[in-house]
């Protein structure tokens, strides 16, 4: 069995007294679409922000590619080069194009030429189905359209591993399907993923494990057959009764 493409190792993180992270151990294998579902405040955007190294682990190690991580300025970016992050809330340049903020990244960050960033941003503003739109500003564009652009942004990096932090949970209802398509086409397209998501159904859908986050632990995953129809603890019972009855 090859080498996962990410391993996190008892990993913890606290922000003053309060543990939000407790021990987690944690690997995605290449091609693998990992959903990480939990109530609010079980630590699954924190467990993304500190793979991203938004935020500094409290203990324990991240291992990318079979390295440690270094969480030396000089090494994020090319670490983020690697790894991809869509956020919940677009983050966005108001003051640019889809197309500047599609291949802003790839130029500062993968040291792309103009024309090498524009292609790539023409190429994946087409996949998500935003090439109509790419001259619009983001405040032109609905909640749905600036998510697809932020998809495509990540994906102008090329990246190994696309992570998602709730990334339908800012939107309009009537919007949510769009950007889920999307993410469903990129998943088909084998892309290696994580995705913090509060859409079960979906997380049922296109994953290949699912893992249940408790007060800061990964307390149960596997297969979405056996998370969503087998859960052995009873608190992950208890989490995805709530759903069964909405």
């Amino acid at each position: 069995m090859s080498e996962p493409i990410l391993k996190v190792n008892h990993l913890e993180k606290s922000f003053g007294t309060h543990q939000v992270l407790k021990d987690i151990d944690f690997e995605v294998e290449k091609g693998e679409v990992i959903s990480v579902i939990g109530t609010s405040g079980s630590g699954k955007s924190t467990l993304l922000r500190c793979i991203n190294m938004l935020e500094t682990p409290s203990g324990g190690e991240i291992v990318f590619e079979g390295t440690p991580v270094s969480y030396r300025p000089k090494d994020k970016n090319h670490f983020r080069s690697r790894v991809g992050m869509v956020f919940q809330s677009f983050n966005l340049f108001a003051n640019m194009s889809a197309l500047k903020n599609c291949t802003i990244g790839a130029e500062i960050v993968g040291k792309k030429n103009k024309q090498e960033a524009e292609a790539l941003a023409r190429k994946y503003l087409k996949v998500v189905g935003m090439s109509a739109y790419r001259n619009a500003r983001p405040s032109q564009l609905s909640g749905g359209q600036k998510q697809r652009v932020a998809i495509a942004r990540a994906l102008c990096m090329q990246p190994d591993l696309l992570m998602f932090d709730e990334p339908t949970s800012a939107l309009d209802p009537e919007m949510v399907g769009e950007v889920l398509a999307v993410i469903r086409s990129l998943a088909e397209s084998g892309i290696t993923m994580v995705i913090v998501t509060h859409e079960m159904m979906f997380a049922k859908e296109i994953s290949s494990r699912v893992v249940f986050m408790d007060a800061g632990i990964i307390l149960e995953q596997g297969t979405p057959d056996h998370v969503f129809n087998n859960p052995q603890k009873e608190r992950t019972k208890e989490f995805l009764s709530r759903y069964r009855q909405g």
